[in-house]
């Protein structure tokens, strides 16, 4: 018994050591492949009128636990959701849990601060949600007003902010790489153009780049679609109050 463990083992542990790298191969490449799809999905939006169906306002919270992430930003009565369909069927007071994609959670629903409504309310949630969460990020975009607003916040301390509602209420931190090749650009506060016209074609870009700002820098919510996706596990729930200045 003793000899057969003996000239069996090495062939047991190369065995075990294949099927642990074939597993993380397996894993890494469907990670990537969803990378694409959030990557080639945002990058097909700036050449179509139609508009995908995402959430005009989501967060991205770095983490690979949706529950954690819905009880750490306070929501009661959680459900567990396993439909993508939640991208546009949640009620008013409800809020999204995506599953983990990728190492980030997408959380979206009416309930999010909007920074059209009280951008001070939008600040310190955001920091409060930091304060919980460690690293987040926020998407804002209104396609009809041109509304629009990215943030980057890292343990409480705010590492790009930008946010436009007819004028500049929100501009912190250096401009990114990933605004610049996204081809997005913040006004500075209280600067005017002559010329209306490129105003407009630059608040309309941002606004339809967004969801490729969204992709480089953590996932763009039209990753949560993919079948690979809508079959696993997110939460649905509510905040115990209701928050002032809300979409």
């Amino acid at each position: 018994m003793m000899t057969a463990l003996l000239i069996l083992g090495p062939f047991i542990c190369v065995w075990a050591i294949a099927a642990i790298f074939y597993y993380m191969g397996r894993r890494r490449a469907n990670q990537l492949r969803l990378a694409e799809i959030s990557f080639s999905q945002s990058v097909q939006n700036r050449f179509t009128s139609i508009v995908v169906n995402r959430p005009k306002t989501w967060l991205a919270v770095k983490s690979r636990n949706s529950e954690d992430v819905a009880r750490s930003i306070g929501l009661i009565d959680l459900q567990s959701y396993s439909s993508a369909g939640g991208l546009s069927e949640t009620n008013r007071d409800q809020i999204f849990v995506s599953p983990p994609v990728n190492g980030w959670v997408v959380v979206f629903g009416e309930g999010l601060p909007d920074p059209e409504a009280d951008i001070d309310e939008c600040f310190k949630f955001l920091i409060d949600m930091s304060d919980r969460l460690g690293h987040l990020q926020y998407f804002h975009g209104n396609h009809t007003l041109g509304h629009h607003a990215w943030v980057k916040v890292i343990e409480r301390q705010v590492v790009r902010a930008y946010a436009w509602v007819g004028e500049t209420v929100w501009n912190q931190g250096a401009t990114t790489i990933a605004e610049k090749k996204s081809g997005m650009r913040a006004f500075d506060y209280f600067e005017e153009d002559s010329d209306s016209y490129i105003n407009w074609e630059t608040v309309r870009r941002n606004v339809e780049q967004l969801p490729l700002l969204a992709s480089i820098w953590s996932i763009d919510p039209v990753v949560l679609l993919d079948m690979s996706v809508r079959v696993k596990p997110g939460w649905i729930g509510r905040f115990s109050v209701k928050r002032i200045g809300k979409n």
